[in-house]
């Protein structure tokens, strides 16, 4: 896949010694698009795995390329992160698993389920890394992630509950406050079993299926209650607030 450029270069030790080291490998041409892909996913893993304090000259010497030849495609390297961001997001939230929500041939334990084994599998611990990082390092980026979890999960589940609920729609009461909090109880608990996979380790029940069904059907039985109290008059007013509207990335 590579090739050597050059003869092998001279390091020199401090007894004045010389030693040959490895030949820089040059990356194999490609086509400008393929190119571009191939500079997003290995950025991606090296951003997750140096930390964005990583330099855009480290970066090319992985790839085998010139830092210039980055520049070509990215302007700079805030535009090579953002790209990077955008590509990740696009990935994790346009594949098939992400539809399963709306499979009205399944009940909703069993959608629940499907829905985040497949979120699993699809976890390489890589876009998990990027979003940890970069919400620790203040980048904007990863409150587009939550958005898409707020618009592609939580609004589809609480409609889904209300409606079993015969509680009213979202035409005529928006998405509350409480609402959301309750369904991020369920993919706060996938999520942090992610996070033990590919960040923490340690013990782990290996069987992925057994643990997202223990997940969904714990959450279940007791959301349908809570929902009713969230809408009760006993409940906290902060929990009847509306979550704020903000317009999801495609």
């Amino acid at each position: 896949m590579t090739s050597e450029s050059g003869n092998a270069p001279e390091a020199v030790h401090a007894d004045g010694q010389t030693e040959k080291t490895a030949p820089r490998q040059r990356a194999k041409r490609l086509p400008a698009a393929e190119r571009k892909a191939v500079i997003l996913r290995d950025a991606a893993l090296f951003f997750a795995t140096e930390g964005f304090a990583g330099s855009t000259r480290d970066l090319a010497d992985k790839l085998g390329v010139r830092q210039a030849l980055l520049y070509k495609y990215f302007p700079s390297k805030e535009a090579l992160l953002e790209a990077v961001f955008e590509e990740v997001l696009a990935v994790f939230w346009t594949m098939e698993w992400a539809q399963a929500l709306s499979d009205q041939s399944m009940s909703l334990e069993d959608r629940l389920t499907k829905f985040f084994i497949a979120h699993l599998e699809a976890e390489d611990g890589i876009p998990m890394r990027l979003f940890m990082r970069a919400a620790l390092d203040g980048w904007v980026l990863p409150t587009r992630r939550l958005e898409l979890v707020k618009y592609k999960f939580v609004q589809p589940l609480i409609a889904m509950l209300r409606s079993d609920a015969k509680l009213p729609a979202y035409d005529k009461l928006p998405l509350m406050m409480g609402e959301f909090e309750l369904a991020m109880v369920l993919h706060s608990s996938v999520i942090f079993y992610s996070i033990r996979t590919h960040i923490y380790g340690g013990d782990l029940c290996p069987d992925v299926p057994a643990v997202v069904r223990l997940y969904v059907s714990t959450f279940l039985k007791g959301a349908q209650a809570s929902l009713l109290a969230l809408h009760g008059p006993d409940a906290p007013a902060s929990f009847k607030l509306p979550v704020p509207t903000k317009k999801a990335a495609d």
